[in-house]
């Protein structure tokens, strides 16, 4: 009998990349080293995008579209995929845990913003842009709150974009933030995934 070829089958797969997190996360260590550490592992799953299965690569025209890919038992960490058609971009948001988001396919823009206020205030935030980033193909990018969190990302090409976007925690809200008037709102976002149903969730 002949055996299956394995050409076809990266070398470092979704089942790697989550064992990866739960062996970094075991150690509870600190954020910034969690950054360092799920950041190279991420560079090395986008790197070859074949574990990536067709209906997690489905979009939508009306918003981008969030597909679960993995959840923790212990709610320590969350995988997603998200396929932004042109033009889909997040508002202004923080998450209030640390991320990092790795490029599958093609490229996003991120604009990142400092906090000016001191924040007591929890309905008024005064921002002020910090830097614009062109995240691409096999690149990545994080969040390490409580002052590199708050950002707005979107797909400003004009192909359709896939990332990877792995949190530390179970999301259910995040704070939406109008830079001209101050207002911060907190949202309730839902997955677009069919298999997830209506069930909130956040980017």
């Amino acid at each position: 009998m002949t055996s299956m070829s394995t050409a076809s089958t990266p070398a470092f797969g979704l089942g790697d990349y989550v064992r990866a997190i739960e062996a970094v996360l075991a150690r509870r260590p600190a954020n910034p080293i969690i950054i360092r550490e799920v950041s190279l592992a991420t560079k090395r799953l986008v790197a070859d995008d074949r574990w990536l299965e067709e209906r997690f690569r489905q979009g939508s025209p009306d918003c981008y579209t969030r597909h679960l890919l993995h959840r923790d038992a212990q709610n320590r960490f969350v995988v997603l995929a998200l396929v932004w058609q042109p033009g889909q971009m997040t508002p202004i948001h923080d998450h209030s845990c640390w991320g990092v988001m790795g490029m599958i396919q093609n490229s996003l823009e991120e604009v990142c913003f400092d906090r000016l206020d001191d924040g007591t205030r929890p309905d008024f935030a005064e921002l002020q842009q910090s830097r614009v980033t062109d995240v691409s193909g096999g690149s990545v990018a994080y969040l390490l709150p409580p002052f590199e969190e708050i950002h707005r990302i979107g797909n400003t090409s004009e192909r359709p974009t896939i990332s990877l976007h792995v949190y530390g925690r179970d999301l259910d809200e995040v704070n939406v933030f109008d830079q001209v008037t101050g207002k911060v709102s907190p949202m309730r976002i839902k997955y677009y995934s069919p298999v997830c149903g209506e069930q909130p969730f956040v980017i």
